[in-house]
């Protein structure tokens, strides 16, 4: 068994500085490291060479100095490795790298590409399955459990809302989520065995140029590429920065005034307040529409459910065509689920491709593909946005590569520039920068985090206008889902949850988390919402911990959220973490250390002991 892993050596995002004067990010000095998660994809390939014999083909595309990190990997044990080194590949995008990296794999006879999920430097997850289109493979990403059995794989992929056991044949390409193994640690005797087997072998590390490859000057890197970052933006954090210490009765005295002041002792932040999606235009130009892909969930034997972040691309593509002059669309894939149009066409996209088909019942990649491939093709929107759910980070890479389109992955915002293009608005290099990303080609596609973009007050008075996709000929994906494990409901109330309190591991342990949730209980009363509305989360290391499931975590490697008042108990608040809670209304945070970062991503910080002040809050909310 041949297994291929491709890694990527990426920057300590912790000691990456800001030039403000170049608007780039200081990199001399800065010391690299291959992504975590292609450690663990490295340590799981070494897990299956044990059981079922092979060997292990490492491969990366760098500059010189990426030799390093294959240089580690043959300390780790792998058998050999190939380095792309060529300054043509220099300011490769996702589909650049995706097809370097498959000019080079469609040399070798393989058996299993095995990839971290995403990298840790640009958090799109793209690669993985622009790879597998562009080398006709089956894929699965977030992979938690491998198991290879009689030719085949038996996977276990974690979603959204739980997991799914999938069915794959070999050859297959899979990702490797957080939780599929502990990576093994970068240890001196790990680097000298692998200088050592180098010198025993300097043919272990094989070099390939663009020329090598059959690469065209002008198909690779920058050239290549048909997305590219505009420029850096440093995240600018705008909150009050209150600081409340001293006696905790007269500090959750003085935090519930405020928080009365402003306006959170009611319903908080009202959608009928807001304005109600604009008019398509009389005249629509086809080539200016946007594109809002829908995504729903599973329900029983009921008609499914749309996750709201169906209804913030919805909103999202009617401001964005009130802006170009196109028609507003979503695009509705599955069975049954022709109903969830009416709320699409009130929160502003009256026009739906609807695609509804027993083929369609479990979400599969290469089917879901081939449907939205081909409807772009025939219709060629202006910009086709998908949401950033373990859904549209599977789904749009895929299309992405079969149609040859830029990719920009986790936007958290979009806007219209001075020249009538499409900024898709990028988090990066764990949250210190954002990125304005433009692309060459259309349609642009860009996936959203849910919380990022603001919904229009549903117009009910709107009926969608209906249209069936051509689905002849839909065919099988060769990746089979066997079973659906829903685990997640939790994590996805953080979706539309006006109030949410996080934890994190300054709470002590998983025993303090039922008084965590009787204080969101006594803070959600006062804000007068009701228990659907409120929702606990947690921060990364929490979440490894294993107190709280993955699903409930938030940051940048979990769940962006949007709540009208945000309460952090015992978070220290890295660039992680508070990425994730930028779009908060009011930000409260109650922590030890008066020197703890998150007070600087707060509009009012608390020193004081979490379990105090929480219980205080239980004590004297109904007086207010």
């Amino acid at each position: 068994m041949h297994i291929i892993v491709p890694i990527k050596q990426v920057p300590e995002a912790e000691e990456l500085r800001y030039d403000a004067a170049t608007r780039t990010l200081a990199r001399e000095g800065v010391a690299t490291a291959i992504n975590t998660f292609d450690k663990r994809a490295l340590t799981e390939a070494i897990r299956l060479r044990s059981m079922h014999g092979g060997s292990i083909t490492a491969i990366t595309m760098g500059p010189p100095q990426a030799r390093d990190a294959l240089i580690e990997c043959l300390g780790r044990g792998v058998d050999r490795a190939i380095h792309l080194s060529d300054r043509a590949f220099a300011g490769s995008d996702t589909l650049a790298t995706s097809r370097t990296l498959a000019a080079a794999i469609r040399r070798l006879s393989f058996d299993l590409l095995l990839l971290g999920k995403w990298s840790t430097d640009a958090e799109t997850g793209q690669v993985g399955p622009e790879l597998a289109e562009l080398l006709d493979l089956p894929h699965v990403t977030g992979a938690t459990a491998i198991t290879i059995m009689d030719g085949n794989l038996l996977v276990t992929r974690e979603t959204d809302y739980g997991f799914e056991e999938i069915e794959c044949p070999l050859p297959a390409l899979l990702t490797a989520a957080e939780r599929l193994i502990k990576p093994t640690k970068t240890k001196p005797p790990v680097i000298e065995e692998g200088h050592r087997c180098l010198a025993a072998d300097p043919g272990l590390i094989e070099t390939l140029s663009a020329h090598d490859l059959g690469i065209p000057p002008e198909e690779a890197g920058l050239s290549g590429s048909p997305t590219w970052v505009a420029y850096l933006r440093p995240v600018v954090v705008n909150r009050e920065r209150v600081r409340l210490s001293g006696d905790t009765r007269s500090t959750v005295e003085s935090l519930l005034l405020a928080l009365r002041a402003r306006g959170l002792a009611s319903t908080g932040r009202r959608t009928d307040n807001a304005l109600p999606p604009p008019q398509p235009p009389a005249s629509p130009d086809p080539g200016r529409a946007i594109w809002a892909v829908a995504e729903w969930l599973p329900n029983g034997d009921d008609v499914p459910e749309l996750r709201r972040v169906s209804l913030e691309l919805a909103s999202g593509a009617a401001r964005l065509a009130s802006l170009t002059g196109g028609h507003a669309t979503s695009v509705l894939l599955g069975h049954g689920v022709e109903p969830l149009a009416d709320a699409l066409a009130t929160y502003g996209t009256s026009r739906v491709l609807l695609a509804d088909n027993p083929g369609l019942a479990l979400y599969a990649a290469e089917t879901y593909a081939w449907v939205l491939s081909r409807a772009i093709e025939k219709y060629q929107p202006w910009a086709v946005l998908l949401p950033a759910t373990s859904f549209g980070r599977d789904l749009a890479p895929r299309v992405a590569a079969r149609l040859g389109l830029g990719l920009t992955g986790d936007c958290t915002g979009l806007e219209i520039d001075a020249e009538g293009g499409l900024l898709q608005i990028k988090p990066a290099f764990g949250g210190q920068v954002v990125a304005p990303i433009l692309s060459r080609t259309l349609p642009q596609m860009a996936t959203i985090r849910p919380g990022m973009l603001d919904t229009y007050a549903p117009d009910l008075l709107r009926k969608p206008e209906i249209e069936r996709l051509d689905l002849e000929w839909l065919p099988e994906s060769r990746a089979k889902v066997m079973k659906v494990t829903q685990e997640g409901e939790a994590g996805l109330a953080l979706d539309n949850a006006r109030l949410v309190v996080c934890v994190g591991t300054g709470i002590g342990g998983p025993e303090a988390l039922p008084e965590v949730y009787e204080f969101a209980s006594a803070v959600g009363k006062w804000m007068g919402l009701s228990p659907e509305e409120v929702a606990v989360g947690g921060s990364r290391k929490v979440v490894d911990e294993g107190w709280l499931p993955r699903h409930q975590q938030i940051g940048i490697t979990g769940r962006a959220v949007a709540p009208d008042l945000y309460v952090g108990l015992g978070i220290s608040g890295t660039f992680n973490h508070t990425v994730g809670i930028l779009r908060s209304g009011t930000i409260v945070s109650v922590n030890t250390d008066p020197d703890a970062p998150i007070f600087a991503s707060s509009d009012i910080g608390i020193v004081a002991d979490w379990r105090q002040f929480a219980n205080e809050v239980i004590s004297v909310y109904k007086s207010f």
